[in-house]
């Protein structure tokens, strides 16, 4: 890294570590800024109340971000970067943690697809019926699987309705165009009240984008070959909303046909069908406040196409999983508390040329607790899981078993209403997944002959956390400190060797440590009666991942990352101008080569022409404005998927 890259960054860092003293002075007013309810953790906490970092996507903000992918959309938020595996996969990485230890929800259920078995394949989570995302870094909800141990990303919907329509009728259309990939996207929901308690749900969403564009295209030319992709889905839902309790089902499909970039032209064509149901009771005993019951059952399949068009093998994945949460009411000098059940199977199959992994079935079943106290100027919560796995090799007829066992506790406290500090402490267990027991085989869209491990045994994650957050006022923000350190690390990385002219990538067990940091701010300083404002808002993150073995980095791991960003805004009119950002990373795993930072330049201007209904948005976006090339370190095809090129979004939507 050059002396003058190191110096922006520490000025960088230097001048938002200064924004809480400097902001607060210039402030005149501090009004109070209410703190997101966090859906996905159990007992729905304030955002500012969760030690561990957290971020929720929503509104305009979302539809900002909103991009063909989940990690597209999410890779600029904090402590979040992506696999970047072309224009139609890319998964989230959370704190340099990827793959199984970072749970992907649809709803608060799984996902159903095969994205942890390969970072070319999709997540499927429609990110066009988005109606808010919520990203929680660290372990803060390890009651939904040990799968958390480096974070949770759930996708929330309206495909089952959580309340009557006002008017009777309510509903949401939204367009876009953009010219890096000739890429146009449309997305249409709509609720219904049939009755006073009965409510009808549909929505149907579609995606057509041609190669896009990059400032220098592997190959040459001016497009990435063979990044096209198209999607489509949709889905039908109704709820009954009752005084005492609701019950809800919706079905939906998902289908997207896109390439991989690279030499092998290879193609994916995936299709999803799933069924979802949820059920809850108010007071239904009289020591429990709610009882909520979710449940989703999926059939999968996707086909890998070669060049010259043969569907060389196909991936399914036939899954469904239950929970079960009962919120007791408040004992022993107000605690109070979540307790829970979930289980799951996953029969996974892989047939054709390609075939790596041998047919598996995978069972999961765990009960979990979380109780909390708050005492208004503390926030105590403990939690904890015990899970049992078994996983099946089913051609072998080789089976493993696991018991994973997890505690958590955190400690918040609130010394002033604007200031809170917290800390979190975990101990995480989490089983080897079948990919990482059984594979064995070539894969050609990773260019790799990939080699699992029999005799891998569960790993460990010891976390420790502190925060410091100002969560009110004119100014807000904070920083996370955290350190994950594990026993028995399960990763995959190159050898060195090849195997039938393709990369050998064996798993294998190492101590590991992740350690990093995170910190954001915001500032308004300056306001208005009549709704205009101006302000600031930036952050920093950082993760150093390496083998405590050899003291070697590990493979794919998020160089810095940090951004910086000025707001205008008024009642019809918004103005945002950010700069986005990444350090080189020049500590690489073996078998690795480093990759050089870059630095993007993005617009966007949002008017609502009728401010006070709030209905109609146009927006105008420039991303890369300076057509910057770059490469993402954590990609598997960083060589042969760049990093977008300029381009001009257009986009509105109406609300009704």
């Amino acid at each position: 890294m050059s002396l003058s890259i190191r110096r922006r960054q520490l000025m960088l860092g230097s001048g938002l570590a200064l924004l809480f003293p400097l902001a607060q002075a210039a402030a005149q007013d501090t009004p109070t800024q209410l703190s997101p309810v966090i859906v996905t953790a159990p007992l729905s906490p304030a955002q500012a109340d969760l030690v561990e970092g957290s971020t929720v996507l929503e509104g305009a903000e979302l539809d900002r971000r909103r991009a063909a992918t989940l990690g597209e959309t999410l890779q600029n938020t904090p402590g979040v970067s992506a696999t970047q595996f072309g224009a139609g996969a890319s998964r989230p990485i959370i704190r340099g943690q990827g793959g199984p230890r970072v749970r992907i929800m649809e709803n608060g259920i799984d996902t159903f697809d095969a994205a942890t078995v390969s970072p070319d394949h999709a997540v499927v989570a429609p990110v066009g019926s988005a109606k808010r995302i919520e990203v929680l870094r660290g372990p803060a909800t390890l009651l939904y699987g040990s799968s958390a141990i480096g974070g949770v990303v759930n996708v929330i919907d309206g495909r089952i309705p959580d309340a009557v329509p006002k008017d009777g009728v309510s509903g949401t259309a939204r367009v876009d165009y953009g010219t890096g990939a000739q890429d146009k996207s449309g997305f249409a929901a709509v609720d219904a009240a049939v009755t006073d308690r009965f409510v009808v749900h549909g929505e149907g969403g579609a995606l057509n984008a041609d190669d896009y564009a990059a400032a220098r295209a592997p190959g040459g030319g001016q497009r990435v070959r063979n990044s096209a992709m198209r999607s489509e889905n949709g889905a039908a839902g109704a709820s009954y909303l009752g005084e005492a309790g609701y019950a809800g089902l919706s079905v939906a499909k998902f289908s997207s046909y896109y390439g991989v970039p690279g030499g092998e032209r290879v193609h994916i064509d995936l299709e999803q069908r799933r069924l979802d149901g949820k059920f809850g009771l108010y007071e239904p005993l009289g020591f429990l406040d709610e009882l909520n019951v979710k449940a989703g059952i999926a059939d999968y399949q996707h086909d890998e196409i070669e060049s010259t068009g043969v569907r060389a093998t196909r991936f399914q994945n036939d899954s469904w999983e239950a929970r079960a949460e009962a919120l007791h009411k408040p004992i022993f000098a107000g605690i109070e508390g979540v307790v829970g059940v979930q289980s799951s199977r996953r029969d996974f199959k892989a047939t054709g040329a390609e075939a790596n992994i041998p047919p598996t079935q995978t069972d999961s079943t765990a009960l979990f607790v979380l109780e909390q106290l708050d005492t208004g100027s503390w926030l105590f919560a403990l939690g904890g899981r015990a899970e049992r796995v078994e996983v099946d090799n089913l051609r072998s007829k080789a089976s493993r078993d696991f018991t994973a066992a997890s505690l958590s506790a955190s400690a918040t406290y609130r010394f002033t209403p604007m200031y809170q500090t917290g800390i979190s402490l975990s101990r995480t267990e989490r089983a080897p997944t079948a990919e990482e027991l059984y594979s064995n085989g070539k894969h050609l869209a990773t260019r790799a002959f990939e080699i699992g491990n029999a005799g891998l045994d569960k790993e460990t994650a010891w976390h420790s956390e502190v925060s410091l957050r100002k969560v009110q006022g004119d100014v807000t923000g904070g920083v996370n400190l955290f350190v994950t350190r594990f026993n028995d690390y399960i990763y995959g990385a190159f050898t060195g060797q090849q195997q039938e002219d393709l990369n050998e990538l064996r798993y294998s067990q190492t101590e590991a440590e992740f350690r990093g940091a995170e910190l954001e701010a915001a500032w308004t300083f300056w306001r208005d009666d009549t709704g205009r404002k101006l302000g600031l808002d930036g952050g920093l993150d950082y993760v150093r991942a390496e083998d405590r073995s050899n003291h070697r980095a590990l493979p794919l791991i998020p160089p810095l990352g940090y951004r910086l960003g000025f707001v205008a805004e008024n009642n019809d009119l918004a103005f945002r101008l950010e700069m986005v950002g990444v350090a080189d990373q020049d500590r690489n795993g073996i078998n690795e080569t480093g990759t050089a930072g870059y630095r993007l330049f993005n617009t966007a201007l949002t008017w609502r022409p009728f401010a006070e209904r709030r209905g109609i948005a146009i927006s105008l976006q420039g991303r890369n404005l300076l057509d910057q090339d770059g490469l993402v370190h954590t990609s598997m095809l960083k060589n042969d998927a760049p990093i977008r090129g300029r381009e001009l979004r257009l986009g509105s939507s109406v609300t009704f």
